[in-house]
């Protein structure tokens, strides 16, 4: 049973992930990582070596005018105070919101080590990965 609830609150951590990354709220994507923690991507245009660093770089939204990521699959194993989590993901990535834009539909993976800290479960290595990638042309949001 403690697996489970430890899988489930992995879970929602890494939900919280992607839900401060379109919000851009730099503290949520902080809470998710320990202080000593390292992110890396394929072609280290992610790099970063601390969950300060993480926070305020991926807080901050980059070139992109909004983003949806929603997790498609995903496999956690929990070992007592640590885990690993493999996480796939589509994120959609508007460069502007007005016709003629770009939509640009990834699929990513994350591949996470965690460790159960005394606030809870942080990540403490994360790397991500580009598996395939389309673009898209932006129409005028339809309003309701």
């Amino acid at each position: 049973m403690n697996e489970l609830l430890d899988q489930v609150a992995i879970s929602l951590l890494i939900e919280q992930y992607f839900y401060g990354v379109d919000r851009r709220d730099a503290a949520l994507i902080r809470n998710c990582f320990a202080d000593e923690a390292t992110y890396s991507s394929d072609a280290g245009a992610l790099n970063m070596d601390s969950g300060d660093e993480i926070g305020r770089r991926l807080g901050r939204g980059g070139r992109y005018a909004q983003t949806s990521h929603i997790r498609s699959s995903q496999r956690i194993e929990v070992t007592g105070d640590t885990a690993t989590a493999d996480t796939y993901a589509i994120a959609y990535l508007v460069t502007d919101t007005t016709a003629g834009g770009a939509v640009l539909v990834r699929g990513l993976q994350y591949r996470d080590t965690l460790a159960r800290k005394a606030d809870g479960w942080k990540i403490v290595r994360r790397h991500h990965s580009t598996k395939w990638q389309y673009e898209e042309t932006c129409t005028e949001p339809m309003p309701v």
